[in-house]
């Protein structure tokens, strides 16, 4: 049988004979195609060289990363054609710049793994080079989240990773494909039996036997939905930097009778990672079966906000579970969830100029709420040690004084959205300030401080401990285990942590019992004795111990972090309050928490601050 004559290349093979796939993040946030790419003179190549990319990016951000496909294709018929049978995707993934293990390579997560879903939605761009051939310039966006990844970050970038590949042609819309020849490097389905067919032996039993079934070749067979990969850009590196940093925490409010509302204190820290104005548009807290009332009420704290690097800002909402959950539920409140929603403007070059550059970033994440109220919050400030149980209950605090209340508070009395490094400091132990080897000098405000408006302590720490001399006198003898221990001592820097304790509220014990009936001298109950009368001063005192301070001062500054300080250092951090009562406020005490060693130590002597009333 006469074979017929190859026809022509494929229709495939002029498509990927000059494909190539690239893409850009450009620099402006209002990017047109049609301007940047199609308007104008000069070709399509110097155009793309000309438009302004960005050189950074920042976590939570969405970004626009467009994809270009160059080809060279006879009509746009053809042309769709084969973009129906193109796959495109792009990865995102976060990459650190080096690795603490000097054996082991950075580490890296994928954040983001997506595609082109709909390829015919396409921007087309026709263009002609010096020697006459014409190229198409098909142009796609995609957007493109950058998460926040799990791993530790270090000098980290993100790396884009597109790959584009042509699927196989449909036999059945594809004439090439059924003109009844094979294609390349698919086994012929032949009957390896079929010399056995005329053998009288098997009366007439024809057997069959695919060559599918035996060939070797069989794994190597391409499918109908196999790829043609088509060359591009390898990958594109860009530096990524974290804009803000943000954390909820969760305050009861000292109120007769005990609510279960909350105080949730959302904390703002702006990184030094920009050098341009940053505008926060929103914070939303929306709560599961209940409300979220907004305490920023001042002028200076409504949103939106322009903000700089390294400022600092602190948000008070008021957290109540709905009244038909009071109403409706007897035991404790609890599987309320919490969603946190933050939106940040960065004006890296604003509106106001050519080519403007504003980024968008959204936060959100959801934290569990527990509005039980506890079992016993306090039970006075004991005189001695407080009781040691080794299975205390998580809401049973039997020692409500400062002195010897430990640094984990229960969890429903002060609740955390975060976890906290509080944690680590269990077996703190407590020691003296001369021995602490800090010193602290306190300065309050130099302006009259007015209800409802915030002042600010500033803390001078100074870190006192020296070297310890490794020269030892004669006759001693120093071991290499106490020489280890006394270099990393002496040359470790000291990481601090300051904490604000507030006064306590009076009568926290309760009221005073009533007192008991006295029997006759026969030991039998006298039913005609009335009971005891209480004198005028005992029920003085009771009254007066009944009732409940309101809170003078609140702290916005949740815990300040301090160094690390070297041996004779000093460093400079301040402490803000918001005044809510009129007269002479001031703290309970400043803990002072070492975050090496676990040591901690109450500082008492404060200064006190006179609020006045604006009139």
């Amino acid at each position: 049988m006469a074979v017929p004559d190859s026809p022509g290349r494929d229709a495939n093979d002029v498509f990927l004979e000059n494909a190539h796939l690239t893409y850009i993040v450009p620099f402006t946030t209002k990017f047109n195609p049609d301007e940047a790419l199609r308007q104008g003179e000069g070709s399509f190549e110097s155009k793309l060289a000309g438009i302004e990319l960005r050189d950074q990016l920042f976590f939570d951000e969405t970004v626009d990363v467009y994809l270009i496909l160059r080809t060279q294709c006879a009509d746009k018929q053809t042309l769709r054609l084969h973009l129906r049978r193109l796959v495109i995707t792009l990865d995102a993934q976060i990459v650190n710049s080096h690795s603490q293990d000097l054996n082991s390579p950075p580490a890296s997560e994928v954040i983001f793994s997506g595609g082109v879903e709909d390829v015919e939605d396409v921007f087309i761009v026709p263009d002609e080079v010096e020697d006459g051939t014409k190229f198409v310039y098909a142009v796609w966006k995609l957007s493109v989240f950058l998460g926040r990844p799990r791993i530790r970050l270090q000098m980290p970038s993100v790396v884009f990773s597109g790959t584009a590949g042509l699927k196989q042609a449909d036999p059945e819309n594809n004439p090439d494909q059924r003109d009844g020849y094979m294609l390349s490097c698919v086994p012929s389905g032949m009957n390896m039996l079929d010399s056995f067919a005329s053998d009288p032996m098997l009366g007439g039993i024809k057997p069959h036997l695919s060559a599918q079934r035996v060939s070797r070749v069989a794994p190597a067979t391409q499918s109908k939905e196999s790829l043609r990969r088509i060359p591009g850009l390898q990958n594109l590196k860009l530096k990524i930097f974290p804009l803000l940093h943000c954390r909820v925490r969760f305050s009861r409010p000292n109120t007769s009778p005990p609510s279960p509302a909350l105080i949730a204190l959302v904390e703002t820290d702006f990184t030094p990672y920009f050098d341009c104005e940053a505008s926060l548009n929103k914070i939303s807290l929306d709560v599961t079966n209940g409300t979220a009332e907004d305490l920023n009420n001042q002028p200076g704290m409504r949103l939106p906000l322009s903000c700089v690097a390294h400022d600092h800002l602190t948000f008070l909402y008021k957290l109540t579970p709905s009244s038909l959950d009071l109403a409706t539920t007897k035991g404790p409140i609890r599987d309320r969830d919490l969603v946190i929603t933050i939106e940040i403007s960065i004006l890296v070059r604003p509106d106001s100029e050519s080519n403007p550059c504003t980024p968008k970033l959204s936060m959100t994440w959801t934290t569990p709420l527990d509005f039980t109220l506890p079992v016993n919050p306090g039970f006075g400030q004991p005189m001695t040690q407080p009781i040691q149980r080794s299975h205390r209950p998580s809401q049973l605090s039997i020692s409500g004084g400062v002195d010897s209340q430990p640094l984990v508070s229960p969890s429903v009395i002060r609740p955390d959205a975060l976890p906290s490094l509080e944690a680590a400091a269990r077996s703190a132990t407590e020691t003296t300030l001369p021995d602490f080897g800090i010193t602290l000098t306190f300065t309050g405000p130099d302006k009259p401080v007015y209800v409802g408006e915030e002042f600010v302590w500033t803390v001078f720490v100074v870190n006192r401990s020296r070297p310890t001399s490794m020269i030892a006198p004669a006759g001693m003898h120093l071991s290499y285990s106490s020489m280890t221990a006394s270099m990393t001592a002496s040359s470790q820097a000291r990481k601090l942590m300051l904490l604000v304790v507030p006064h306590r509220r009076r009568n926290e014990g309760g009221a005073l019992g009533r007192p008991t009936m006295r029997g006759n001298m026969g030991g039998k109950k006298d039913s005609g004795m009335a009971d005891a009368v209480l004198d005028e001063n005992v029920v003085y005192a009771m009254q007066k111990a009944g009732g409940v301070d309101n809170t003078e001062v609140v702290c916005l500054s949740a815990d300040v972090r301090v160094g690390p300080l070297a041996a004779n250092a000093c460093s400079v951090v301040e402490l803000r309050f918001l005044a809510l009562r009129e007269g002479v406020v001031g703290v309970e005490a400043v803990k002072v928490v070492d975050l090496g060693s676990q040591e901690h130590v109450d500082v008492r002597e404060l200064p006190l601050v006179v609020v006045r009333r604006r009139e």
